[in-house]
């Protein structure tokens, strides 16, 4: 578990990143309107906004590292891009603390630590 001081960064950062967020809500809406058909036309789109989820995701943890000493924070990839949520792996002397942040309502995070 994160003690007090180092939810809050984590917490802040998150906020900070709020347009970050935003903007992976908008490719999990773009993945859901993806028009699937036989022709295979599909799958680049569908690698481009893989892309740009990676982009987003790697800049939020990048945002969240700058903050938090001593912390290897690892991101667990989404098996969906549909799904609206990050979840983070934030390692500190062999202690895992596992965050949650669920994007899914514009404009609001739910940050959930889990362990």
């Amino acid at each position: 578990m994160l003690n007090t001081n180092d939810y809050e960064i984590v917490k802040n950062s998150f906020i900070d990143s709020q347009r970050l967020f935003t903007k992976l809500n908008i490719v999990a809406d773009n993945v859901e309107n993806i028009d699937f058909d036989e022709s295979g036309f599909y799958q680049e789109e569908e690698e481009m906004y893989q892309r740009h989820w990676l982009k987003l995701s790697s800049k939020i943890v990048n945002s969240l590292s700058s903050l938090l000493d001593g912390y290897n924070i690892e991101l667990i990839k989404n098996d969906s891009l549909e799904l609206r949520e990050l979840t983070f792996n934030l390692i500190k002397d062999k202690v895992k603390s596992k965050i949650k942040v669920d994007y899914s309502e514009n404009g609001s995070l739910n940050i959930l630590q889990i362990s």
